[in-house]
């Protein structure tokens, strides 16, 4: 469910120069492809910036458990390979990296 959000939000995103509006709406894609921003909405909101970030975690499945940093990625086949280096945090640094296996499974 979080790489059908992440796709959604990315798709959108493009639509409005990558600057996520707090609120926006929009039609089943069949009918309208592009989203709708509400006038009074603030672009870029602060939390809607933040919100990327959140599905990258969701992605890659990153959860801090005592001093390590877990991963379980569970990656689209859309973005294909997502990393992220030297990850910061009481674990030291480390690598979080997730991607699809040639296979069409999700690694």
């Amino acid at each position: 469910e979080a790489g059908r959000i992440a796709e959604s939000i990315i798709d959108a995103a493009e639509h409005f120069d990558g600057r996520l509006p707090e609120a926006f709406a929009g039609f089943d894609r069949e009918v309208d492809r592009r989203p709708v921003e509400l006038p009074t909405a603030s672009s870029p909101a602060a939390w809607s910036t933040g919100a990327p970030f959140l599905l990258l975690r969701a992605l890659l499945g990153l959860e801090p458990r005592g001093d390590e940093l877990v991963t379980a990625p569970v990656v689209p086949a859309r973005f294909g390979r997502i990393e992220l280096l030297s990850v910061p945090g009481r674990w030291g640094r480390t690598d979080a990296l997730g991607g699809v296996r040639s296979t069409g499974g999700l690694k």
